[in-house]
């Protein structure tokens, strides 16, 4: 002690800085914290630009981190695109237009919201594997030059699958709780896969998005379960389950074909999971 009564420099300890803790009081290694207003607005953006018509403008470039996370939020925009068909089907049966008509009507309605962005991208790939069925020559035994290409057949069939899968449900809500979560899980099962699969260098869907984080990808799976369960409670299992096996198919064709996933896979998934989960609703409604 010295003569004041005050401890010397040598003798004093400082205190302790109290840490923050996580579970079982150790130091938490991992931080959540929500994405600000601003960030939020711009994955937004950034999900709607790509799934749909609309261009919304951004005050700079997008950073890539951003980019990546915004696919968290396709089961949302799917949602919505499902809902603006159901939108359709609900407006021309109220004006007493036969089933097959309102869901024609419906359909066309999604292909112009979305501007056919999946449909576009299903024929890729159906086209890649007829040329490769093809070994890349003219075919038939008169080596004539095809007219009319894979992609375009497969996409006819889709469409017409589609419109008879919704004119066959029951009624106009059941249209409404099969579009939206159809529309929603689908696009779940494309972030699992763009997670799941290597980005194929110079797709430009591949080197736009990347791997999004695995957060965020439990965030997708989440949104798309809770929006599934809203909708049709009891039998969210089995559809779910259902749609998760189609696209579970889908993804493997990439892994082991493509080595890898770019946009044409990642639309041919979407398009499988969403006619897979409409024929589900079909069968248990």
């Amino acid at each position: 002690m010295t003569e004041n009564g005050d401890t010397p420099e040598s003798q004093q300890k400082a205190a302790p800085t109290p840490r923050p803790r996580g579970l079982g009081g150790y130091q938490s290694a991992v931080t959540m914290r929500p994405p600000s207003a601003e960030n939020l607005w711009v994955e937004l953006s950034i999900a709607i630009n790509y799934l749909t018509r609309f261009n919304l403008p951004f005050k700079e470039e997008p950073r890539p981190r951003l980019i990546r996370k915004s696919m968290s939020w396709f089961p949302l925009i799917g949602a919505a695109i499902g809902m603006f068909g159901a939108m359709i089907d609900w407006i021309m049966t109220e004006m007493h237009m036969p089933g097959i008509i309102t869901a024609t009507f419906a359909v066309v309605g999604m292909l112009w919201f979305t501007r056919a962005l999946h449909e576009e991208e299903f024929a890729s790939l159906i086209n890649q594997y007829g040329r490769t069925m093809d070994n890349e020559k003219k075919i038939g035994w008169l080596r004539e030059e095809r007219s009319v290409r894979y992609g375009t057949l497969s996409i006819i069939l889709i469409i017409i699958m589609k419109i008879g899968a919704i004119a066959s449900l029951a009624d106009s809500t059941l249209v409404f709780q099969a579009l939206i979560v159809a529309g929603s899980w689908s696009r779940a099962l494309m972030v699992v896969a763009a997670a799941w699969l290597r980005p194929i260098e110079g797709d430009p869907v591949a080197d736009h998005f990347l791997q999004p984080p695995g957060v965020r990808v439990a965030l997708a799976l989440g949104l798309a379960a809770a929006i599934t369960f809203v909708v049709f409670g009891e039998d969210t299992a089995t559809i779910l389950m259902t749609g998760a096996l189609a696209g579970l198919m889908v993804a493997i064709i990439g892994a082991n074909q493509l080595r890898g996933y770019n946009g044409p896979l990642l639309g041919t998934l979407q398009q499988v999971v969403e006619i897979t989960v409409l024929g589900m609703v079909l069968a248990i409604q």
